[in-house]
């Protein structure tokens, strides 16, 4: 290879750099959120590694195709968003917040009495978000245990602003009517 043509070669890896995306680069930054995502849309388990390397996997081969319009994030987000409906279709569960409750401090001073209320409240409220229609559950998860701003969920979604504030409310009541109806049912047992 001459001096020339080595030249050439790099000048064509840089332009081929710069139009593509650098998957590596964006697993090591992006894929902690994606897998966070994934798995409280869809629930833990081992099915989140999967969708996560499927996401990669997915932006990988259509990486050509990024237009850089948005955020390569908002890109990911939307691969690993259509790869969990998909996945969701097929399940008949979803969210398990049994991780949340292992990722919290236990607290000594709490009685057996007080942590086994807290686990039941806990899979209440998984069974209630299991419930909600998938674009509330959507916003919900990224709104309230992501605590994302209403503004970068608009940008994940593709939504206006405005449909993020409405799912955002509907989510919350159907979370508040169906919870207070699971509860009142509880205590007639």
């Amino acid at each position: 290879m001459t001096e020339d043509t080595a030249h050439l070669t790099e000048s064509i890896q840089a332009l081929d750099d710069e139009d593509n995306v650098d998957i590596g680069q964006a697993y090591q930054l992006h894929a902690p959120f994606i897998a966070r995502v994934i798995e409280k849309l869809t629930g833990a388990g081992p099915h989140v590694d999967d969708l996560l390397q499927e996401t990669f996997i997915v932006a990988y081969k259509k990486r050509e195709q990024f237009e850089k319009r948005s955020a390569l994030r908002t890109w990911l987000y939307g691969i690993a968003k259509n790869l969990c409906m998909h996945h969701k279709r097929g399940l008949a569960r979803f969210l398990n917040f049994k991780e949340k409750l292992q990722s919290f401090p236990s607290s000594a001073s709490q009685t057996p009495d007080q942590n086994l209320e807290v686990s039941r409240e806990l899979q209440l409220a998984e069974s209630v978000i299991t419930s909600m229609s998938f674009k509330q559950r959507e916003v919900f998860v990224l709104y309230e245990l992501e605590e994302l701003e209403g503004p970068e969920i608009a940008e994940l979604l593709g939504i206006p602003i405005g449909t993020v504030w409405t799912r955002l409310h509907k989510a919350r009541q159907v979370f508040q009517t169906k919870l207070e109806k699971q509860k009142l049912r509880e205590q007639s047992i």
